[in-house]
């Protein structure tokens, strides 16, 4: 995790902590499941998933939660103080200018570290730009990838979650998740969600890894891609 960010983090909960003592508690528990690298944004920013302490649970979190906690109290749980701790972190360091992103655009992008994007791995849907796994592998190659690990951290017939961990040769490991379910991917990869979900959670790792916040096309819906 960056220092800055750590920095940050640790100021904000001590922060936090003073205002609402009665969450003192809480709010470690939320620092440490950020700082174990247990929460995973969604691109909405609003959105995210929480990763169990015993690594064998995910939850999505927004306005709710759906852990055991959350059903027998009213007050929130530590999984949604992560994500609003999370989130004023970030407005934070967006206020000190110290939080950094890549934004595509639907020339060929030029930078320091890495070849240009070639333009046959972005397309636009609805307008907005996006970028092709083969993109996003290249560029990591490019970069000093490794190894892109992934592994089925659950499944059902319902939904898969898969969770991918890009390594690069200077020792940085970079992790986050993806999750698919039969209808949220296009009609002739339905059957293939799985694999989808894989797919997913190695764009996100990689576009974590390389710093690009455009989403990769294989996160997308098929309705989202066809429309």
């Amino acid at each position: 995790m960056d220092t800055s960010f750590t920095h940050a983090l640790a100021e904000e909960v001590i922060t936090l902590q003073a205002q609402f003592p009665d969450l003192s508690e809480r709010l470690t528990r939320a620092q440490t499941l950020i700082a174990d690298g247990r929460l995973f944004m969604e691109d909405t920013g609003t959105e995210a998933m929480v990763q169990s302490k015993d690594g064998t649970q995910y939850y999505a979190v927004n306005g709710q939660c759906v852990c055991k906690a959350s059903q027998h109290r009213k007050e929130a749980c530590y999984h949604r103080l992560a994500l609003r701790l999370y989130q004023k972190v970030c407005d934070r360091l967006e206020a000190e200018s110290e939080c950094y992103t890549l934004n595509l655009d639907t020339e060929v992008i030029e930078s320091a570290a890495a070849p240009a994007i070639r333009p046959e791995w972005l397309v636009s849907v609805q307008g907005k730009p996006f970028i092709r796994f083969e993109g996003l592998l290249e560029l990591a190659h490019a970069r000093g990838l490794v190894s892109l690990e992934t592994v089925v951290v659950q499944a059902s017939e319902a939904m898969c979650i898969c969770q991918a961990t890009a390594t690069f040769a200077d020792g940085r490991r970079f992790t986050d998740i993806g999750d698919a379910m039969e209808r949220n991917v296009a009609k002739h990869l339905a059957i293939h969600y799985i694999r989808m979900a894989a797919t997913r959670a190695s764009a996100r790792a990689l576009r974590r890894a390389l710093n690009i916040s455009a989403c990769s096309v294989e996160e997308l819906s098929g309705e989202e891609v066809t429309a």
